[in-house]
């Protein structure tokens, strides 16, 4: 698949492209560290690559792989400011002095061509970027204004809803205006590229698929694996929070009830005791781990109730990758192109869903033809390598090199 890159990138001096993000992918786990990791190894084929993370305290890369794609890898502290500011908190909350007495040093030394910066919250970056002359580029996992506005229109108690709205506001006005510093916004789904369009029109906004290593996630499903539920999420992210505690509380019950044996997992980095706390003796919490492999190797299902929230749910496409059925509610699988019944089980409602569930544990055959067709979507929109490709011609175009 090399052949989709131009020809003329192996000839040419690689330019430079610092990476900063608000998480170190020590690990290739799920989610925002899956994708950072991978594409930092796709754009390697094309650029000098820096990476810079905040990490509390600050520790060294141990995934190897990310350090051979790059050059160099540093971390730093977060010092949030202190002063006011109408910033939301966790725009606030990335703030780092060490980082900014770094970049100033580097790149007075050497300035990169490109700056791409990881997630909007840390968007405070880019007038620096501009400063030094490199051209900008936001990776947005996820547009926090449209998952703040879903997160409103989903809850319940009056104040709690006044609460969302007015984050939301505060979120709009903030990317907003961060955004329009970006010579290249790129997301990860379509509703995300079309909500930021609308309010940014002159600003360049490309929805690139995050892309999945289907060498490294090989399958591993066993149809013949019974009476195993996994759900994975980091539990940093409160969709997720939501979704297990839901699916613990009122879909594993009903479960419960028609499959005795069955035993559900919780997985995800970072349990809080609201998770560790619905630990029972058919519910698993195993806490952080570095290889979900071994999971996904004995699971019957994978479940993913998420009902806000932006972006694409990477550990969905994980899961595909790897073989795994899924049942799923339809704003968790939002623009990946899942068919209810060929691909995946939808549901919305706790009885719907545990049906859902006990449908795929009683019936192996219709386990392998899910996961089966599941793995297709990911082979035909989701290879890494293509969508590495795009990227990369995107980035070049970004620097009149095409």
């Amino acid at each position: 698949m090399m052949q989709d890159i131009p020809s003329s990138i192996e000839t040419i001096a690689m330019p430079e492209l610092a990476i900063l993000s608000p998480i170190l992918p020590a690990a290739p786990l799920v989610g925002g560290t899956l994708h950072i990791a991978g594409t930092a190894q796709q754009l390697a084929r094309a650029f000098t690559l820096c990476f810079y993370a905040l990490a509390n305290p600050p520790a060294p890369p141990i995934w190897p792989a990310l350090a051979a794609a790059c050059e160099c890898i540093s971390t730093y502290s977060r010092t949030p400011a202190k002063r006011l500011s109408l910033d939301p908190p966790a725009v606030r909350m990335e703030h780092s002095a060490p980082l900014i007495d770094a970049l100033e040093r580097d790149w007075t030394r050497r300035a990169p061509a490109i700056v791409q910066i990881e997630f909007t919250t840390m968007m405070r970056y880019a007038p620096l970027a501009r400063r030094f002359g490199a051209r900008v580029i936001c990776t947005a996992h996820n547009v926090a204004f449209l998952a703040q506005i879903r997160r409103a229109r989903h809850e319940h108690a009056p104040h709690l809803k006044l609460r969302r709205w007015i984050g939301a506001l505060s979120l709009w006005r903030y990317e907003l205006a961060a955004l329009r510093q970006c010579d290249l916004v790129v997301t990860h789904s379509s509703a995300d590229a079309a909500a930021l369009r609308r309010w940014l029109p002159k600003t360049p906004i490309e929805y690139v698929p995050s892309g999945i290593n289907l060498d490294a996630q090989q399958l591993c499903f066993d149809p013949r694996a019974e009476d195993e539920v996994l759900f994975v999420g980091s539990y940093q992210h409160p969709p997720n929070l939501e979704g297990a505690r839901w699916l613990a509380r009122e879909v594993w019950p009903l479960v419960r009830r028609t499959h005795p044996r069955a035993r559900l997992t919780l997985a995800g980095r970072a349990p809080p005791p609201s998770i560790q706390a619905l630990a029972a003796d058919d519910i698993r919490i195993p806490g952080t781990l570095a290889n979900l492999r071994p999971l996904y190797a004995r699971a019957s299902l994978m479940v993913a109730p998420i009902f806000w929230g932006s972006g694409v749910r990477i550990k969905i496409l994980d899961a595909l990758a790897h073989g795994l059925p899924l049942v799923t509610t339809a704003l968790a699988a939002e623009d990946i192109a899942l068919v209810s019944g060929e691909s995946a089980l939808f549901a919305e409602q706790p009885a719907d869903f545990a049906a859902a569930i006990a449908r795929l544990l009683d019936d192996a055959p219709l386990r392998a033809r899910l996961g089966a067709a599941g793995r297709a979507v990911v082979e035909r929109d989701y290879d890494a390598e293509q969508i590495g490709a795009r990227l990369i011609a995107l980035y070049r175009s970004c620097l009149d090199l095409d």
